[in-house]
């Protein structure tokens, strides 16, 4: 039986052509936890960032933010960090500072990017998103790096940073968490916290950063618009958010 489901938001939850937020999808959301089942949301984003998301109204039962750095309860308390340490932090930033690549740096309460160019207008663009305020860093514990370049300039600093690793969500667009990180790692928080199986669990996704959820939930749908990748290591493909994708996999395993 079925106790946690699990969402991304770009692409899963809200539509990845415009961002839009289903009618059949709310619906669903709705009804999942009427029949007690929590539902939780597994993102890249901060959890400030949802505030100016359509889903901001949904009652979330958690959130695995940051690719499960920064794990949330559903007031919004921490319940579990993994941050980078301070020399990986160190390293990560000269680097990208030498090759002028544009970084969101993402903390506990805040979220800021240290310049602006195209590869940060096309990435943005692509889910509806506002900018951060530009700020450079000035200490403090760091979760997760976003930058911004083309795949080959981002892997030549890759290689450099053994403790680190990335999962590309755009053309333009790289998250860099812990090697010891993921969002499976922060799932394991939340079912630990809320005494819940991994085998009670399903996860929806579409991007590279789902593929370790995916993988660990009990049922992993990837979205008709997910990478090959993703959809490899999903047990079952649905359709697109904006053609009601999540409501028809609930449909599928009877879980509405």
């Amino acid at each position: 039986m079925i106790k946690a489901i699990f969402f991304d938001i770009d692409g899963t939850l809200l539509s990845s052509t415009d961002g839009s937020f289903a009618d059949s999808t709310r619906f669903a959301l709705t009804k999942l936890q009427e029949k007690g089942i929590k539902i939780f949301i597994a993102s890249g984003r901060h959890v400030c960032e949802i505030e100016e998301q359509p889903i901001r109204d949904i009652p979330f039962d958690g959130y695995a933010c940051l690719n499960g750095q920064l794990i949330f309860n559903k007031d919004k308390e921490i319940i579990q960090s993994y941050p980078f340490n301070k020399k990986d932090t160190e390293n990560t930033l000269k680097l990208f500072k030498q090759k002028e690549i544009p970084l969101v740096l993402v903390q506990d309460k805040e979220l800021y990017i240290n310049f602006v160019n195209e590869y940060v207008k096309h990435a943005q663009d692509a889910i509806a998103t506002d900018l951060p305020p530009i700020k450079e860093y000035q200490g403090g514990n760091i979760y997760q790096v976003t930058a911004f370049s083309n795949e080959k300039e981002s892997q030549l600093i890759m290689n450099r940073l053994n403790n680190c690793k990335l999962t590309r969500w755009n053309p333009y667009g790289v998250d860099i968490i812990s090697n010891t990180g993921g969002k499976s790692i922060g799932i394991k928080d939340i079912l630990s916290y809320y005494n819940i199986k991994q085998e009670e669990t399903m996860a929806f996704g579409d991007g590279e950063n789902d593929i370790d959820m995916l993988r660990f939930v009990q049922i992993g749908v990837a979205m008709q618009n997910a990478e090959d990748c993703v959809k490899e290591a999903a047990d079952y493909i649905t359709d697109t958010s904006k053609n009601d994708g999540i409501y028809k996999a609930l449909k599928h395993f009877n879980i509405l």
